[in-house]
């Protein structure tokens, strides 16, 4: 979330001070509002998501990101070139579904990810909301709008996108913002028409077909969230309540793939899958499943480790250490494995064992930054303050939005080992990534205090921050 594509809270007030003024705009309409501007749309974007990131409600496991942006990207490169970048982030929630906001915003519930059996699933329903941006689907709604205003707007959306995540106040506001009449106007704002929903099946179909998927697989992932979604109807939102007609859709534009041979297996996926049920499910449903499976093949390396993962959420380390051993004897050449016994090991406070688990993890050609970052703390751990720095380097630089951990510990790394520039440049990503942004202007200013490398990159975020500044005196 750096210059030059900075994301902003244009209306720069709390959370609860922004879903006030949703409330407010609701019963006391402001005046019509004109055309969208692209300025205004990219706005709404950049609002939406500082509100989502500042509930700290973003799935940023690096190993399932890393995987998500690479279809993601994919995908993009089928679609027609856009005049600003898109986004795409997972977020952590047990409701079903995935969502498009002005922008180029994309947010993909990590209860999706659970629900799918394959990339070319993933790749469908990523497909059919790049579609909803290119078409301005939901900005032209924005535009017949007479009863919010943008800044309202983005309130109203993130809330309802945050139902059912583990944001702090995030199931509450969620809930709140969908209750009663004003539920009744939000789902009229949030829910696309059967027009829009055709549109971009048909646009999103042909972006998959472009980028290698079979259109079976979307056929597979709409069928997939019309029956999980009448199952979790109980949940907001649901995909059948901002994606309607599945049912008729299914039936008309898929029809030809409904009798089509059935995707095989995808045994990456499905590990994917794995990792992101252990740490975002409830734990009684994943020890669940994964003990159903070993039941019919004990050698089931992705399962072993799913319980370890469990295990290790719970506190329950000597069980995890047995089930990661257990998927690492199995799996040998596995960085995630690899990876995730050297967080133990850390955690465990045996920086020796976890420095050796992380090198075999990079040696494998399968390192995120979350490896980089364990190294760099557990060398830090040892005394070997060159080794931390350099792999503190190389994890901040990995990080990218997806995994700001690294960024606040190789600032607090920088800051107390000298480099203060470095140090608070650094912090100032971390807060600006994670909607903090009173301590992401804080670090910058402080950047600017001493000449550096980072002076003119800091003075260009500085001015894309300007707006937001005069916004708020």
């Amino acid at each position: 979330m750096r210059s030059p594509h900075i994301r902003l809270n244009p209306a720069g007030i709390s959370r609860f001070a922004l879903f006030l003024a949703v409330l407010a705009a609701l019963v006391f309409p402001p005046e019509t509002l004109l055309a969208v501007s692209q300025k205004e749309e990219l706005e709404l974007g950049q609002a939406v998501h500082l509100q989502i990131a500042k509930e700290n409600s973003l799935f940023t496991d690096p190993y399932v990101n890393q995987y998500f942006q690479r279809v993601a990207s994919r995908i993009l490169k089928a679609a027609p070139s856009q005049s600003f970048p898109f986004h795409f982030y997972l977020v952590k929630s047990n409701a079903l579904n995935a969502f498009a906001v002005p922008g180029g915003y994309i947010y993909f519930h990590t209860e999706t990810v659970n629900s799918l059996e394959n990339e070319g699933q993933m790749a469908a329903i990523l497909a059919h909301e790049v579609a909803h941006v290119t078409s301005r689907h939901f900005a032209k709604r924005v535009e017949q709008a007479s009863s919010v205003n943008i800044l309202s707007l983005a309130g109203i959306v993130a809330g309802a996108l945050l139902a059912g995540s583990g944001g702090r106040n995030s199931q509450a506001l969620g809930q709140a913002v969908m209750m009663g009449s004003t539920g009744a106007t939000i789902q009229s704002m949030l829910a696309n028409s059967r027009a829009d929903e055709a549109e971009a099946d048909r646009k999103g179909r042909d972006y998959m077909l472009k980028a290698g998927y079979h259109p079976r697989d979307m056929y597979g992932a709409f069928k997939i969230m019309n029956e999980k979604s009448f199952s979790l109807s109980s949940r907001i939102p649901s995909y059948l309540s901002t994606h309607p007609g599945i049912n008729a859709r299914l039936a008309s534009t898929f029809a030809d793939q409904e009798k089509a041979p059935k995707s095989p297996k995808d045994e990456e996926y499905l590990g994917i899958r794995d990792r992101t049920l252990a740490l975002t499910a409830a734990p009684e449903r994943a020890v669940n499943i994964f003990k159903g499976r070993l039941r019919e093949n004990p050698q089931d390396a992705s399962a072993i480790h799913g319980l370890g993962l469990v295990a290790k959420a719970a506190n329950k380390f000597k069980d995890a250490e047995k089930h990661f051993l257990d998927a690492v004897q199995l799996s040998p050449e596995k960085g995630e494995y690899l990876s995730d016994l050297g967080a133990l090991y850390y955690q465990l406070r045996r920086p020796e064992e976890a420095v050796s688990f992380y090198q075999r993890a990079l040696k494998s050609g399968d390192a995120t930054p979350q490896t980089y970052l364990g190294l760099a703390r557990s060398y830090e751990a040892l005394g070997r303050k060159s080794e931390a720095a350099q792999n503190y380097d190389t994890a901040a630089s990995k990080a990218g939005e997806n995994y700001p951990p690294a960024l606040e510990a190789a600032g607090a790394f920088f800051m107390k080992n000298g480099e203060t520039a470095k140090g608070h440049f650094t912090l100032g990503n971390y807060f600006l990534e994670t909607g903090k942004l009173k301590e992401a202007l804080f670090h910058y200013e402080e950047t600017l205090k001493t000449p550096s490398a980072y002076t003119a990159r800091v003075n260009q975020i500085l001015r894309d921050l300007e707006p937001l500044k005069e916004k708020n005196g």
